[in-house]
């Protein structure tokens, strides 16, 4: 383990409460292990250590962020993305696969989703090129990568690639898991602020669950 992480874990280990760990293992079906730190706590804590180790160049961030991403318990994880998040300038085209397999690895919607908006959004965002990379991921046999390509552009408001949002959407449109329906839902709700007309015509005139529709068209 890094010192880095050491350090975070420490942090954390110190304001550990079990009553909260055990409540928040159970809103993730108990796939994970807490330490029980809410998120102010987390970063009121972890916060300063991010300030003490800055890194200094996006090997060395990559370096810190996997090694968090091995760790046990979900704070961790949860840092590791706020630690991504402050420093994601530092990456690049070449980094893309390396967010893929954090969205695939011990993967659940709280850090994916954290990923897709947050990292590969803004990657996406500032490097358009990779769009065409992150849409063979809406082929991928697992469901986080697919969620991710579907709602990467959450944030994006009206420079929405909607061409390729619909493509998405339609690709996925019959995919039975709550979370690829879920993630349709968000992103089309969400790009629906921007551009009603289209999203309600899209919706219409495609075979989308009948609740997703619903949805979607009651806040049109």
């Amino acid at each position: 383990m890094l010192k880095f992480t050491q350090e975070i874990l420490l942090a954390l280990r110190a304001i550990a409460n079990d009553d909260e760990a055990r409540s928040m293992s159970r809103t993730v079906k108990e796939q994970f292990d807490f330490l029980g730190v809410k998120v102010v706590s987390r970063r009121e804590a972890t916060y300063p250590i991010f300030e003490k180790f800055p890194p200094k160049d996006s090997e060395e961030l990559i370096r810190r962020v996997d090694d968090m991403w091995s760790q046990p318990y979900r704070e961790i994880q949860y840092a590791a993305c706020d630690y991504l998040f402050r420093h994601k300038d530092l990456l690049a085209g070449p980094h893309l696969n390396f967010l893929k397999k954090l969205i695939k690895t011990r993967a659940w919607r709280d850090t994916v989703d954290t990923l897709a908006t947050s990292v590969l959004g803004d990657l996406a965002w500032r490097m358009p090129a990779l769009r065409s990379k992150i849409a063979s991921w809406i082929r991928d046999p697992n469901i986080w990568v697919r969620r991710s390509a579907i709602i990467f552009q959450l944030q994006y408001r009206d420079q929405t690639d909607w061409p390729l949002l619909k493509e998405f959407c339609v690709s996925c449109a019959k995919d039975e898991d709550f979370y690829i329906r879920n993630g349709i839902g968000r992103a089309l709700s969400e790009y629906a602020r921007i551009n009603p007309i289209e999203v309600r015509r899209f919706v219409l005139s495609n075979t989308l669950s009948f609740q997703m529709t619903q949805e979607i068209l009651k806040n049109i």
